[in-house]
Order: structure tokens, then sequence, then C-alpha cells
């Protein structure tokens, strides 16, 4: 394959991943209530909580790494006296329930389960898929997407 079909290559495959994105924004469910546009910091909190989706869907395979990274340092303060009273302390928060509920709505759990490192985890993989199959796209459907002469 020469240089220039490879880098074609790559530009249809990020059509494709973001056509698929878009289709699991629109599938994935809302984060209700949507404030209005003029309503300050809720408007931007909910705009970085969509931003934040969309980071993790977009590149999973950085997200994992970086929450990673922030649960290894959380384990390691944990097992500090000082972590360990937080730990304790947080343990039975109603807060950091509604926190868990947030990340969950926010991520859709796609960075759960196994990856190899520097890989999309098996459950972002999956989360395309049933979002390709359930969207009826099959290859007829897909090949639209690319340039004359692709197969």
């Amino acid at each position: 394959m020469r240089p220039e079909e490879l880098v074609a290559t790559l530009a249809e495959l990020e059509r494709i991943r973001a056509a698929i994105l878009d289709l699991v924004e629109q599938q994935a469910p809302r984060l209700l209530p949507e404030p209005p546009d003029d309503a300050g910091a809720d408007r931007t909190t909910y705009d970085v909580l969509l931003g934040l989706r969309r980071a993790v869907l977009g590149n999973p395979a950085a997200a994992r790494g970086l929450h990673d990274v922030l649960v290894a340092q959380g384990r390691r303060y944990a097992e500090t006296p000082d972590g360990a009273r937080l730990r304790d302390a947080l343990a039975s928060s109603q807060a950091v329930e509604n926190l868990r509920l947030v990340w969950e709505t926010v991520s859709l759990n796609v960075l759960d389960g196994p990856a190899a490192p520097g890989r999309a985890p098996d459950a972002w993989a999956a989360l395309f898929a049933d979002t390709v199959v359930a969207q009826g796209l099959d290859d007829a459907i897909l090949s639209r997407f690319r340039p004359e002469g692709f197969a």
C-alpha cells in the first residue's frame, strides 16, 4: 500500500468512527435536565460534562490511561493515614454515590473491563458494535463513506 493510500484509508476510518460516535451520542441517555443557555454555572457544568463524554467516547485509550493513573494515585493515597481517613469518610457519602451516577452517565462505563495498554477497552468496542447493529448499519451503508476504489 502506498503512503497516500494509507493516509486516505486512515482518513476514511476516522470519518466512520466520527459518524458512529455521533450515533452513540444520539442514543446515549441524555443528561437531564438540560439547563437553558443563560443558566450561567449550571450551563457551563452541563457543557463540560457533555465535552467529557465526547472525549471519553472519542478517545477511549487516552481516557482509560488517565482513568488508570487517577485510580492508582487514589489507591496509593488511601494507604496513607490521611488517605485512609478520607476513604472511610467518603465510603458512606451520598455525594460520592451521586458522583458515581454522574460518571456512569457521562462515561457509559466504556472504560470498564479489560484493555491492552494503549488500546480501547472492550466495553467501548462493544458499545460501538451495538450502536452499529441497532442502527442497522451494514457494509452497504458504511461503504458510502469510502472513497471510490476502496473495498
